[in-house]
């Protein structure tokens, strides 16, 4: 597992940490950015750059914290850029973490002397070409994965928080924990070579929560003794800080110089590498600012200056205390401090030039005019950003320029070819854009409407109305007597934009065809009215008629019937 994760709800596809990633080990598949453990020297800089804190460190507080409960004994080695992360001394930090259980706390400068001796040692023997210093593990990272011819010219000499470890252990055994502002610490204890020397490493980050738990920022520091805390060598941490800790006589045989921040170490292996440099002694950090500016820092108030300044002033105290650092118990402990670096590059066949081409060709970047490399990406060029792709490591739409001149080009094409008239406003109802469509339906030719007001163009009130009320109003119909047009019309308040979208429909082509329908049917009513009219008229006729005929024949029937009972009368 990579020590640096990736929080993937989190992920807006800025391409931000990979534009900040010196050696491109952050891929993005899926819309998601994620590390290749295999190629990252895990200098931190996409934790610094994050906008949406999306990226963790794999944190060991939880071991250490279960080696405490079992009652272990756990020493810290406490590198010496705490001063410069902690609005304390090292008398109340001493006391914070015996608070926190640990056993016993020493400073990583003890290894740092033993460190700069062997530096002093590989000087005077003069066999090699240049000296890469060997203390900043993102550096050896960087070398041993992208620089591995170089590594005959990196010191063969352990890192201070090892040369520390393995004193640690002679002196009193048990568990070893390093705390530091760095990230690659994680990666370099579980080095095989270093032979579980570091049970688990703490960023300042993590201490800093954890002691915030546990509420000991509230509590006063008591005295304690701190026996062989640390020497001199606490000035490691800012630029050149090794340089000043190697005796200068060692020096004069190769020149001095001290280099921070990966692209500027880059710049330098780059020179080493052509053969450009040699008789350098060369300090390395990865850091710019050296360790007191690591990734994983709890930075105090006053920035870098201060914290330069806190760590200066906490070097001269020791310089002042200690007149010879090599009287210390540390310094004396007898241990192996050699190192051999390994090749960890991987080795890559590039694609060839037709498939480079073929990657550009789908992004619209046919010549080399089209080629930007305005390295929005994340990538120094296009043709690099086209070989990533070829890898897996990028997508084909991470090219911004090309995605919003395709964005355009199809927003173009939709608004120019749509039939609707399209006015854009803004919060004076002066016309900032407006479609052809528009042209063409208000009759405007070849007239540079941009700049006028649309009450010009227009009149109509609607546009005052949403522009007062905010509210928006959607198809609505309005006659514009002067086009002797009917239309259905939506003004959009873009409130965010100080924008009025005016989407004008023109139906009067269909107004005139229903009223052609609603003529033609109030024909037919008015026709249907006259029928039905002169229906009831003959039926009302025929009824009279009936009933005249029916009351004589009434009448006639009565007269037969008594003539009958008369008669039948009489024969009775």
């Amino acid at each position: 597992m990579s020590v640096i994760q990736f929080r993937e709800a989190n992920c807006k596809n800025c391409y931000k940490c990979i534009r900040s990633c010196p050696v491109n080990a952050i891929a993005f598949r899926n819309d998601q950015a994620e590390i290749i453990h295999e190629e990252c020297t895990l200098c931190g800089n996409c934790l610094k750059v994050c906008p949406q804190n999306a990226k963790s460190v794999n944190s060991e507080i939880e071991k250490v914290k279960k080696f405490i409960a079992k009652k272990e004994k756990v020493y810290v080695s406490l590198a010496p850029s705490f001063i410069s992360a902690f609005d304390y001394d090292e008398k109340w930090l001493y006391f914070a973490l015996k608070k926190l259980g640990f056993t016993h706390i020493e400073g990583t400068a003890n290894g740092a002397y033993l460190v700069s001796r062997q530096y002093e040692k590989l000087l005077q023997k003069r066999e090699m070409k240049n000296i890469i210093t060997s203390c900043c593990s993102s550096i050896i990272l960087l070398i041993e994965k992208y620089y591995p011819q170089l590594r005959d010219q990196l010191a063969p000499v352990v890192s201070p928080m090892i040369a520390h470890a393995k004193m640690l252990r002679e002196t009193y055994g048990q568990r070893i924990v390093f705390i530091g502002p760095c990230i690659s610490k994680k990666e370099e204890c579980n080095d095989l070579q270093n032979e579980n020397q570091i049970d688990a490493v703490i960023t300042f980050e993590e201490l800093d929560k954890w002691l915030e738990e546990e509420g000991i920022y509230q509590e006063e520091a008591t005295a304690d003794e701190m026996k062989n805390f640390d020497t001199i060598t606490r000035i490691y941490p800012v630029p050149g800080g090794i340089l000043k800790t190697i005796d200068r006589n060692s020096k004069k045989n190769y020149r001095s110089i001290s280099v921070d921040g990966v692209d500027r170490c880059i710049d330098i292996l780059n020179s080493i590498d052509e053969g450009n440099m040699e008789n350098y002694l060369i300090e390395m950090s990865s850091c710019t600012g050296g360790c007191i500016a690591g990734p994983c820092m709890k930075h105090v108030p006053g920035g870098f200056l201060a914290s330069r300044e806190r760590l200066l002033n906490y070097a001269k105290r020791t310089a002042a205390n200690q007149n010879d650092s090599s009287n210390s118990l540390m310094a004396a402990t007898r241990i192996e401090l050699s190192k051999t670096f390994i090749d960890r590059s991987k080795k890559a066949e590039l694609p060839s030039e037709a498939v480079i081409q073929g990657i550009l060709n789908s992004i619209g970047k046919f010549s080399e005019d089209k080629e930007l490399n305005c390295g929005a990406c994340g990538y120094p060029s296009c043709r690099e950003k086209a070989i990533a792709v070829y890898f897996g490591k990028a997508q084909v739409h991470m090219c911004l320029p090309y995605m919003r001149e395709r964005a355009e080009s199809i927003s173009n094409i939709i608004i120019n070819y749509t039939p609707y008239a399209i006015f854009a406003l803004d919060k004076n109802l002066n016309i900032q854009e407006v479609n052809k469509s528009a042209k063409t339906m208000f009759k405007l030719g070849a007239t540079d409407v941009e700049g006028m007001n649309i009450r010009e163009v227009l009149d109509c009130q609607m546009f005052e109305t949403v522009l007062e009320s905010g509210e928006n109003i959607y198809d609505e119909k309005y006659v514009y007597e002067t086009f002797n047009m009917v239309v259905r019309q939506s003004v959009i308040n873009v409130s965010k934009h100080n924008t009025l979208i005016v989407i004008i429909n023109d139906i009067t082509d269909e107004e005139n065809q229903r009223q052609k329908i609603y003529e033609s049917r109030q024909q037919n009513i008015d026709i249907a009215q006259k029928v039905m009219e002169k229906q009831m008229r003959v039926a009302q006729e025929i009824a009279s008629l009936l009933g005249e005929t029916t009351a004589e024949t009434k009448v006639a029937l009565t007269k037969l019937k008594k003539s009958i009972m008369s008669e039948m009368g009489e024969v009775k």
